[in-house]
């Protein structure tokens, strides 16, 4: 299980985040809410919070999540362009 998370800061530079199962867990383990639901209720802050999980993950933030991160942050999205998708099945050409 793995969500690519991209970040654009208020202050112009950008993060892409990639949610691995550990983050998940926590997630899980923080709001008391399954990740499954995720394919049908996605919230702003979820995003945000897996968002701010990883950078503090990575030690790439030491900040509060809420207010502090938060108020660092214009948007967090999809990073549809990294995010894990399944293969496409081909046919052998022997």
């Amino acid at each position: 299980m793995k969500m690519s998370l991209l970040v654009k800061y208020l202050a112009g530079d950008e993060s892409v985040c990639e949610a691995v199962f550990a983050d998940f867990v926590a997630f899980e383990r923080t709001w008391s809410r399954s990740v499954q639901r995720f394919e049908t209720e996605v919230r702003l802050t979820d995003l945000a919070w897996l968002a701010w999980n990883v950078e503090t993950r990575n030690r790439k933030t030491n900040l509060k999540f809420d207010p502090d991160w938060t108020l660092t942050v214009e948007t967090v999205e999809l990073n549809e362009k990294t995010s894990e998708t399944p293969l496409e099945m081909t046919q052998p050409t022997g």
